[in-house]
């Protein structure tokens, strides 16, 4: 038998079967020719693949012959495309727009069918999606602005003792510490981690005179702090980092009692310059958030609502136009997660009853052995050949 007839499938149109005796189809370009005058050769304008057409000589046959016929013209005529298995081409969405069925005394046992079949496609409609993560660079942008106002405000050295400028560097070093401390773990970027370092030096070398300018001051913290997202090698490396930065204190500096004017500028500094690098990382996380790809709705929501406190956490001790910045940011940052990770998958608990390799139980689960990987790495499996039965697993839906 040729090899040709092997490959033949056998011919049904919404599930209802029909033999096939011939086949054609119209095949071509939608084109439209442009004629100029003086010029010989047109000029023709490709718009696409024209509409695949596909006419089947068709006939059914046997003792219940009638009925046969009838099923085939019940779902030639139903609405809407349906589903063709062509015997040469396979399956294919189609519509009917025409087609013609003949039967007759001399072939009393067989309906023939002439039918023509258009391709067709699910109806395409347009969606309209905020652009959320614009919506966070827009907040964070002006929560930058009010973080660097709020510290202009506050941290002053002029018309002050030595002690206060003494007292605003130490403060400084602190945080400039607590940054370089925080950006080890993404000192990875070879193309920017040098200017980053070269940066971080400068700011330490030149505080003296920095100081005196509240305004260069906070924007050379801001944009150090920026910068480890520049030099992280994704954004959620870039969000671990900035993290590192959340919640950093008054350690390895003295408590000051505000009991003289003086005293209390120097307090006043010291507390300036905490905010202004916490509230800076914060404002920079909010938009590594923003670039971040979640593998699960739960790791999208575990970020949400870290970052969603700690923002509201820190502008609770804000001044109003800070406080109404930070908020903003947090608003803007809870709906881009919460509309980015909706359609995510679930983690959920599965137990294999065995030992088992972890391709095995990533095909059990899915179907598909290549997300082994996924499995290994979420729940820290030391070896992929061997996945502990009776262990409870973290799996994505």
């Amino acid at each position: 038998m040729a090899a040709w007839r092997d490959q033949l499938q056998a011919a049904t149109f919404r599930s209802v079967p029909f033999h096939v005796r011939s086949a054609d189809a119209t095949i071509g370009r939608r084109t439209v020719s442009h004629e100029y005058p003086g010029k010989d050769v047109p000029y023709v304008e490709d718009l696409g693949r024209r509409a695949r057409e596909f006419t089947l000589e068709a006939f059914v046959l046997g003792s219940d012959v009638m009925r046969a016929r009838d099923a085939l013209i019940e779902a030639l005529e139903a609405p809407g495309t349906g589903e063709l298995v062509h015997p040469y081409k396979g399956r294919m969405k189609v519509a009917v727009p025409n087609g013609r069925w003949s039967q007759s005394m001399d072939e009393g046992g067989v309906v023939r069918f002439s039918i023509t079949f258009q391709e067709s496609s699910d109806v395409v409609q347009p969606t309209v999606r905020a652009d959320t993560q614009t919506g966070v660079e827009v907040a964070a942008s002006d929560a930058e602005t009010a973080v660097k106002s709020a510290f202009e405000d506050v941290f002053s050295v002029d018309k002050q003792p030595d002690f206060v400028s003494t007292g605003a560097l130490a403060s400084i070093a602190v945080a400039l510490a607590a940054i370089k401390t925080s950006s080890n773990s993404v000192l990875q970027n070879t193309a920017t981690t040098p200017q980053f370092v070269r940066d971080l030096s400068m700011i330490g070398s030149t505080a003296s005179s920095l100081i005196r300018f509240p305004s260069s001051l906070a924007g050379s913290v801001f944009a150090q702090i920026s910068g480890m997202r520049a030099i992280a090698l994704s954004p959620a490396a870039a969000f671990l980092s900035l993290s590192g930065l959340f919640d950093l204190g008054v350690t390895g500096l003295s408590s000051i009692a505000g009991t003289t004017s003086a005293r209390k500028q120097q307090a006043a500094n010291q507390q300036a310059v905490i905010d202004l690098t916490r509230n800076a990382a914060l404002v920079e996380a909010a938009r590594a958030s923003s670039q971040m790809e979640f593998a699960s709705y739960d790791d999208a929501i575990a970020v949400r609502t870290d970052l969603a406190t700690r923002l509201e956490a820190a502008a609770e001790t804000a001044p109003d136009t800070t406080y109404t910045a930070l908020i903003d940011l947090r608003s803007a940052v809870v709906h881009d997660i919460t509309s980015r990770g909706a359609d995510l998958s679930r983690i959920v608990q599965f137990t294999p009853n065995t030992t088992l390799p972890a391709l095995v139980v990533a095909h059990q689960l899915y179907g598909d052995a290549a997300r082994e990987t996924e499995i290994v790495a979420r729940n820290r499996i030391r070896h992929p050949g061997f996945v502990t039965g009776g262990h409870s697993l973290e799996v994505l839906t």
